[in-house]
């Protein structure tokens, strides 16, 4: 999908300059516009895709480092012969940026530091004898079973269970 939308924001680029007249403008405004476009949709479908958050110094200035390197691509088009067609993929740098940004993030997930992702089958096998029982007191209106699984977890942590000692039991005379 996302090499889709460089395609696509190349080719914006090279539209918007068949309706500029030649110079400069018809060189840096196709370039500057399709390129913060692309990164715009990028940044924006990465985080809610994946829920990453952005720190705002450091993607300024990771941006302004971008933004000096189109500057410099777009410029190298007077002086390399043919530059001037290739100029059009410089807003797939937008995808590098947008890996640089995120880079070493991983996703944060709710589940993360969810004790139920961490629970064994004992566990559970325990929350259904006490999901079976009428005494809930974890139960609370608005609340997933999950949340209820994790707070009854929370709960047995802190209280730990008196483990039954195995007696035979004496069986009454019949």
């Amino acid at each position: 999908m996302k090499g889709i939308l460089v395609v696509l924001g190349c080719g914006f680029g090279y539209v918007i300059s068949r309706f500029i007249p030649d110079g400069p403008l018809a060189v840096f405004f196709p370039l500057i516009v399709s390129y913060h476009l692309l990164l715009a949709v990028l940044v924006v479908t990465a985080m809610q895709d994946k829920g990453h958050k952005l720190n705002p110094i450091p993607a300024a200035l990771t941006h302004a480092a971008f933004f000096v390197l189109l500057l410099i691509g777009a410029t190298a088009g007077a002086m390399v012969p043919y530059f001037e067609y290739l100029r059009f993929l410089l807003p797939a740098l937008a995808y590098v940026e947008l890996l640089v940004l995120f880079r070493g993030k991983k996703v944060q997930s709710v589940e993360r530091g969810d004790a139920a992702s961490n629970s064994t089958a004992e566990d559970y096998e325990e929350f259904i004898h006490y999901m079976r029982s009428g005494n809930r007191p974890f139960a609370k209106a608005g609340h997933t079973v999950r949340d209820e699984f994790n707070s009854w977890l929370a709960h047995r942590a802190k209280n730990p269970r008196v483990p039954a000692i195995d007696t035979p039991q004496e069986r009454p005379a019949a």
